[in-house]
């Protein structure tokens, strides 16, 4: 195994339930092209914060697991930050991890290269794909990029036949407004998709940024309340999407 091919790891989180189907052990690895206003995981983008972990490694700290995942139906989690952003050794983890029989599950930006998309499909069995805006300067105002990429990977994967669960952070005052909620249905009815998550935003992660001596981008920001989430779930369901929001997050 070459060093090109080790994942930069900064957490591996055991027993995640929100994380892909039935419990899973979450691997999360350096680097993201993008920087969201509400980033939850800002070590990501940290250096000193990840080490350097062969696939083979990883995943025998996954196996520890296994029991769990064998009565729950789950498996390995790989998150960020962006995990499709370095190829090589997201292939190399996933491929490990197929080799023993592993269910995979990617969560992703989809603010990569098609490439890197099409390269894993073969060795991911769920996609958590998360769409934060669908106005492509808005998105670059809150982001750092446009999102024309993040839509056309996002369709690759449906096109490709790609078991893909399409997420949206949902954060009052940002992209809970009526324009984008719409935008956001017509782009899931456009593709076939009748199913999708809003995942509140929580304020937990500003803890992170003043533990790594960093200063969050809008501490202004609050989560959505529980009529805001019901009306951003009304809204998407007039318009033929079943929007999914977990009442324990």
């Amino acid at each position: 195994m070459s060093p090109s091919e080790d994942c930069r790891v900064f957490d591996i989180q055991r027993f995640s339930i929100h994380d892909g189907p039935g419990i899973r052990t979450t691997v999360f690895l350096e680097g993201c092209p993008l920087r969201c206003a509400w980033c939850q995981n800002p070590e990501s983008f940290v250096s000193d914060a990840a080490r350097a972990m062969t696939p083979a490694a990883i995943v025998a700290e996954v196996l520890r697991d296994r029991d769990f995942f064998a009565v729950s139906g789950g498996g390995m989690t790989v998150s960020g930050g962006e995990p499709l952003l370095h190829l090589a050794p997201v292939r190399a983890l996933l491929a490990e991890a197929k080799r023993h029989g592993l269910h995979t599950c990617v969560q992703t930006s989809g603010a990569v290269p098609s490439e890197n998309v099409a390269a894993v499909l073969g060795l991911v069995d769920v996609f958590q794909f998360d769409l934060k805006h669908m106005n492509a300067e808005r998105h670059r105002a809150l982001t750092g990029a446009t999102n024309e990429r993040i839509l056309r990977n996002a369709t690759l994967l449906v096109e490709r036949g790609a078991t893909v669960q399409f997420r949206t952070p949902l954060v009052p005052g940002v992209n809970d407004d009526e324009e984008n909620l719409n935008a956001l249905a017509q782009f899931f009815t456009g593709l076939g998709i009748t199913t999708m998550e809003l995942v509140p935003y929580h304020r937990l992660y500003l803890e992170k940024y003043a533990s790594l001596g960093l200063r969050a981008p809008r501490e202004d920001l609050e989560p959505p309340s529980p009529s805001e989430r019901r009306r951003a779930a009304e809204r998407l369901r007039r318009d033929g999407v079943l929007a999914h929001v977990d009442p324990h997050e």
